[in-house]
């Protein structure tokens, strides 16, 4: 929510919205059946020998069950290859004396068993949409960027794409946000793979919070003394303060440069596609300034003459 006097409507900012919120319907819908497939398919009686099969698995890796077996197959670059690595790391079943042929009969029925797994249970939208830090994808990038894992996190993140976003757009123009916020897509996917690079376990990532951080960047740079209305709580304390953008924008970069430093690889926030969003979104900032610099003082005029604050946003992270 925006409380300004500028005009014009943010047309790529609502757009991506829109996108975003279309995506995450979709995948609801799809991971919803796969979930149900999953759980129907993993409850089923199986024969003894399989049974055991799977125990030895999660002996082996502890926390892995059915539905990581399966779903971590129809993940691999080859299922194949990664059936035989998970075969060759568990505790053999001793139905033959040549150990190659019980590990032969352990690759088979698991095989089997995941040819059934196919058939019955669809892929999950989420995966498919996820961008794989190992594999630069430029489709996967954009898919990624556009889908989100859960309700609260794509809510999240569209109000302060909402928020800093269509402000950006309003001073820059249309098409020159169009190209920032692909650019921004391409940018932080490829920060994240840069810093997985010699991390096996890094995991695949969705949400939009990359582009968010490009966008709070850029309007630091481009409007740094834009008075932002921020809300606070806790419990039942209520307060409102102004902070300026710049200052809002450093808070939230030096905030995950302190988190990314705390917890390294090992987190379920890409904070790297965060960092290198705020990089772009300052460095994007400058250009403008330097190449549009009379355009962007009239598109800022009511921000600088006007004591009314020009943006509402909401400090709850």
């Amino acid at each position: 929510m925006m409380d300004t006097q500028k005009r014009g409507l943010p047309v790529f900012t609502v757009l991506i919205c829109l996108v975003c919120l279309f995506v995450y319907w979709q995948q609801y819908s799809v991971d919803k059946r796969h979930n149900d497939a999953v759980a129907e398919f993993c409850s089923e009686p199986i024969d003894a020998n399989t049974q055991a099969i799977h125990q030895r698995i999660a002996n082996a890796f502890p926390g892995v069950g059915c539905r990581v077996i399966y779903d971590t197959l129809r993940r691999a670059a080859s299922a194949p290859e990664q059936l035989r690595v998970i075969v060759e790391n568990i505790e053999p079943l001793r139905l033959f004396a040549d150990l190659g042929d019980d590990r032969a009969y352990m690759f088979s029925r698991i095989a089997d068993r995941y040819q059934r797994y196919q058939i019955r249970v669809p892929a999950a939208l989420t995966s498919e949409l996820a961008y794989d830090p190992a594999d630069p994808n430029l489709w996967r990038m954009v898919t990624a960027t556009f889908s989100h894992g859960d309700a609260m996190h794509l809510l999240g993140n569209l109000l302060f794409f909402f928020v800093f976003a269509a402000s950006v757009e309003l001073i820059v123009g249309n098409f020159v946000f169009a190209a920032f916020i692909a650019v921004a897509t391409v940018v932080t996917s490829l920060g994240y793979s840069y810093a997985m690079l010699g991390v096996p376990e890094a995991l695949p990532t969705v949400g939009l919070s990359g582009v968010v951080m490009a966008a709070v960047a850029a309007l630091g740079v481009l409007v740094p003394r834009a008075q932002i209305r921020c809300f606070f709580w806790f419990l039942v304390i209520v307060r409102v303060f102004r902070l300026p953008a710049w200052l809002l924008a450093l808070w939230y970069v030096g905030w995950d440069l302190f988190d990314m430093n705390r917890f390294g690889a090992v987190s379920y926030i890409n904070y790297s596609a965060h960092v290198s969003g705020a990089v772009l979104g300052l460095l994007f900032g400058l250009v403008c300034l330097l190449a549009i610099r009379p355009s962007i003082e009239r598109a800022t005029e009511e921000y600088s003459s006007s004591d009314d604050l020009p943006l509402t946003t909401l400090v709850n992270r």
